[in-house]
């Protein structure tokens, strides 16, 4: 669980700071399992929205666990569903997110 949480704190990290304004509302949240074989999971308004209840990012560990052959394409993995449940965050639909 450590290599895990390791690699969602430094996807964290590389999120831009002109981004992480937006973000200080938001919880990132570390799952074992989903029931869906979700990667991540954005729950909440966006940040066009303001401020209101707290938004959540769910990250799904063992989906990226079974995605991933080495602890590099964890973390790559980790990165890339922490970017995209940003991009949901700021309004991003599916079509429009790079990953």
């Amino acid at each position: 669980m450590q290599e895990f949480e390791a690699a969602a704190q430094a996807a964290v990290d590389s999120i831009p700071d002109e981004f992480v304004q937006y973000l200080v509302n938001t919880v990132f949240v570390i799952e074992e399992s989903s029931p869906e074989g979700l990667m991540g999971l954005y729950e909440g308004a966006t940040a066009l929205a303001g401020l209101g209840m707290p938004e959540r990012i769910t990250l799904y560990k063992r989906s990226h666990e079974r995605a991933a052959d080495s602890i590099d394409e964890l973390v790559e993995e980790v990165r890339r569903t922490i970017m995209h449940e940003v991009g949901h965050h700021f309004g991003m639909e599916e079509e429009d997110l790079p990953y």
